[in-house]
């Protein structure tokens, strides 16, 4: 596995190659590489980008891994998503971004597409838990209300919000965040 450890303040989209799947893979495929990608949020140039080369590895290289900066009850919202027919929990996700670069109608249409085009999709979350009163709180408050508090799920969400209540109580502590995504990353990955 060849490993870039480069975080910096903007987004990264991270794509993972496990090099499981069936036999038709490339050797790329196998080889259990990673790709990072910087990017600035809701550009849309950038988006149509990431979503090229997304779908390249997809279907090329059997790749279903997409790591991206968010937390990890924001890729969990997501990966629940990409299992319905419709789009209310993408729309009701996004009301929680509202405010932020990502509350944007082209990021939206970007998971869209991946839905779309690469229906087997999961998503990993790396960053610290920015909407951690909004998002990460509804979140909590349903898997309260599913019976899942003494769940991994919930102690990863849990210390999501605490990460992001974190960054912002000491005023945007960026080395905080850079070694609390690479944490997550490792998490993630493992």
């Amino acid at each position: 596995v060849i490993v870039a450890t480069v975080f910096a303040a903007m987004a990264a989209f991270i794509i993972l190659n496990d090099g499981y799947g069936d036999s038709r893979q490339s050797e790329l495929a196998k080889s259990g590489q990673i790709f990072l990608y910087g990017e600035a949020h809701g550009v849309e140039a950038i988006l149509e980008e990431e979503l090229r080369l997304w779908k390249k590895y997809y279907h090329e290289d059997g790749m279903r891994h997409l790591f991206i900066e968010a937390a990890y009850y924001d890729s969990e919202i997501l990966n629940g998503w990409m299992q319905e027919k419709n789009d209310d929990i993408l729309d009701d996700y996004f009301e929680g971004l509202r405010g932020t670069a990502s509350y944007s109608g082209l990021v939206k249409d970007f998971y869209r597409k991946i839905k779309e085009n690469c229906p087997e999709t999961i998503f990993h979350g790396t960053d610290v838990g920015h909407q951690y009163a909004t998002t990460g709180r509804q979140y909590l408050e349903e898997l309260k209300a599913q019976g899942k508090e003494d769940t991994e799920e919930y102690r990863l969400a849990t210390e999501a919000v605490g990460q992001g209540r974190y960054f912002v109580e000491n005023t945007d502590d960026w080395e905080y965040r850079e070694n609390k995504m690479v944490e997550n990353f490792i998490r993630e990955f493992d």
